[in-house]
């Protein structure tokens, strides 16, 4: 009988580790699955159209009308967004020049951090099959150069800072593609100069 009692205990502790270790992974599995699944909005980026100067759209967007800012956009998941615009057309209504900045705050989302280095896909965004050339702006950049006429070429810049993405495009009519890649650097340049 003793065994017996012996045996029951042994085996009632069997179970019992069993069940205690399922639990814990159980709820290990699921606090990992909350985690990756966790979306995280961070605060709002600062105004875009203050951080860069009058100036600086005055050259490359010479006749501009009135600036275009639009705030508080959540465009993905976990992002918060400011964009900044300003269009040049001629007497003829052609467009001149055209530039369009974002400044993006980064969260997190399914898994990914805030970083925007680490994040999948930030500095491949502008556009598919063309080749991203890097650019020395933040942590990382990227920029794309496009036809989107037979004498319009537009630039599409990604930079990478912290928990920012600096995104630029910029389209001017029979401008070449170095200096397009230069206009789109320098504005660049303008919004990390704040962050």
């Amino acid at each position: 009988m003793r065994n017996t009692l012996a045996g029951m205990s042994r085996e009632r502790w069997v179970r019992f580790t069993i069940l205690t270790l399922c639990v814990v992974l159980a709820g290990a599995v699921g606090l990992r699955r909350a985690w990756t699944d966790a979306t995280v909005r961070p605060p709002s980026p600062r105004p875009v159209c203050q951080l860069i100067r009058p100036a600086v759209f005055d050259i490359l967007v010479p006749g501009h009308g009135a600036l275009e800012a639009q705030g508080e956009q959540g465009s993905t998941p976990g992002t918060r967004s400011n964009t900044c615009s300003a269009l040049s057309v001629s007497p003829t209504g052609e467009l001149r020049a055209s530039l369009w900045v974002a400044l993006i705050r980064l969260g997190r989302h399914d898994g990914e951090g805030p970083r925007c280095v680490g994040r999948e896909g930030p500095l491949h965004m502008p556009i598919v099959n063309r080749v991203n050339h890097p650019a020395k702006l933040g942590d990382a950049a990227a920029y794309v150069v496009s036809d989107t006429a037979d004498t319009d070429r537009q630039v599409h810049l990604s930079v990478c800072f912290g928990t920012y993405l600096v995104y630029v495009q910029y389209a001017a009519r029979e401008v070449g593609e170095g200096a397009l890649v230069d206009a789109a650097t320098a504005v660049g340049q303008e919004v990390l100069a704040w962050l």
